[in-house]
């Protein structure tokens, strides 16, 4: 068991340890059960469990009131596991993404309102960008980001978000959603998404999304490179590169254009 610290929230590590025992659990276990192994009373066991059962990481049997997990644990799960897949789909068409452009190549995930960077194919160029893998990036000022949120509704798109004035960068920063919407609606159009010095100055990116056999949006792929050599007259042709890869992508997952 690993070495608790003293900033541990206590209600939160208890939670945790619900789900761990129920993990290992042979059977459902029940809440005069759960709070002699928790050493707690029944009354604080109870609200744990009812707790994790509002949010569906437990499920009460309506039979016998005991608890097992729930499905959120199964859809947390096969999301992780989506996303370890999909890195290994993924590798050799970002290998063939930098080596057609030039750039360096990346492919990112949305989590908790950022761009989270999940595998990448560097650039041998002296002069590149390069990004490490686990990394977080905005949203609302790279391309990979936008290709991300480009097909979400005005109302999600604020909740992802979460704040009216978004963080600005460079000069070329959007930072309103009154800015932004119109600018991903053209991103839906045009079908990839551009960061033309939105995020770092001196650095171009263009981006696709990628999609599973639902049709949604679980990826983006793109391409980075400094604006000397990505220039405004090659955005198209990289925008066609990039959606080409991403469509092969898609189309493996499962995704059928309609």
């Amino acid at each position: 068991m690993a070495k608790k610290s003293g900033r541990e929230i206590q209600s939160l590590a208890r939670g945790l340890e619900i789900l761990t025992i129920l993990a290992e659990a042979a059977q459902p276990v029940g809440v005069t059960e759960m709070a002699q192994i928790l050493k707690v009373d029944k009354s604080s066991a109870f609200r744990l469990l009812h707790t994790l059962a509002n949010h569906g990481f437990v499920e009460q049997d309506s039979d016998t009131r005991r608890y097992g997990l729930g499905l959120r644990i199964v859809e947390l799960s096969r999301q992780m596991l989506d996303r370890i897949e999909l890195r290994g789909i993924a590798k050799p068409y970002l290998r063939e993404l930098q080596h057609r452009t030039g750039e360096s190549a990346h492919l990112a995930v949305l989590s908790e309102g950022h761009v989270v960077y999940v595998e990448k194919e560097e650039s041998n160029a002296t002069l590149n960008v390069n990004t490490e893998i686990g990394r977080h990036g905005p949203l609302h000022c790279t391309a990979i980001g936008k290709a991300l949120i480009a097909h979400l509704s005005p109302e999600d798109l604020a909740r992802v978000l979460e704040q009216p004035e978004l963080t600005r960068y460079t000069p070329r920063t959007m930072t309103t959603l009154r800015e932004l919407i119109p600018h991903l609606e053209s991103v839906r159009e045009r079908g990839y998404a551009v960061d033309d010095e939105e995020f770092d100055s001196g650095v171009r990116c263009v981006a696709a999304a990628i999609r599973d056999y639902r049709g949604k949006v679980v990826a983006s792929m793109g391409v980075s490179g400094p604006s000397i050599r990505v220039t405004l007259e090659r955005i198209p042709e990289l925008g066609e590169i990039v959606l080409q890869a991403a469509g092969q992508i898609s189309r493996l997952i499962g995704y059928q254009e309609v």
